[in-house]
């Protein structure tokens, strides 16, 4: 379900806050009514809550059957898996966002997820930011305790690394504090994590910073 913006259908249970210019204002509504914190979500299946960036340039459609019949052709062929290959893939299919990832216990994420939020929207951050919610947070993480919540900040291109680094300022300028990593979205489709067998550094850059709004 979508609020403001163009109304758009449920995608896999996620709720979008998707935003013109002059509906930013409704985003504080949004968020009051939208916690990621709040236990009913187990009740809605809604594993994500997501806001875009009005001011984001547009992208065009991304073809993930076709990262997927060159994934398949890839691993087949006698030539290695490597990052650059992978990189290919994802700028011939438009799958090239990637995100910075930010933790935060269900103590927290609420505040946290709100900073994240209003940058966002105010066109600060990336082209968009989703949260997991208590629902996904619950059922979905394999190696983070249940009342862990993941924030993710999505830029454009992953192979843009002064956008992804304007971007890792601007949250060390909101206060985040953690250790951050940022992963190509493609990694995540093609399932490749850490000890992978293609030994690809999931983590295309790590950062260390000290703030206030560490978890």
């Amino acid at each position: 379900m979508a609020f403001g913006g163009i109304p758009q259908d449920d995608e896999g249970g996620w709720v979008k806050f998707i935003v013109f210019e002059d509906e930013a204002k409704n985003l504080d509504k949004f968020l009051s009514s939208h916690n990621p914190s709040d236990p009913s979500w187990n009740k809605k299946n809604a594993p994500w809550v997501t806001v875009s960036n009005p001011y984001a340039k547009t992208r065009g459609e991304s073809d993930l059957f076709r990262a997927f019949q060159l994934w398949e052709d890839l691993k087949r062929s006698t030539l290695n898996v490597t990052a650059e290959r992978v990189k290919e893939i994802a700028k011939e299919t438009n799958l090239t966002v990637g995100k910075w990832m930010i933790f935060r216990r269900r103590s927290m994420i609420d505040e946290t997820w709100k900073t994240i939020a209003e940058a966002t929207v105010a066109g600060k951050l990336g082209c968009s930011s989703k949260v997991a919610t208590a629902y996904q947070s619950d059922t979905g993480s394999k190696n983070k305790k249940a009342d862990m919540h993941l924030i993710c900040v999505y830029t454009d291109d992953y192979s843009d690394k002064e956008e992804v680094m304007r971007v890792e300022r601007e949250l060390r300028s909101l206060g985040v504090a953690d250790v951050l990593n940022y992963k190509p979205d493609i990694y995540t489709h093609f399932d490749i994590y850490a000890k992978n067998p293609y030994k690809i550094k999931v983590s295309l850059y790590t950062t260390k910073s000290v703030g206030s709004m560490a978890s």
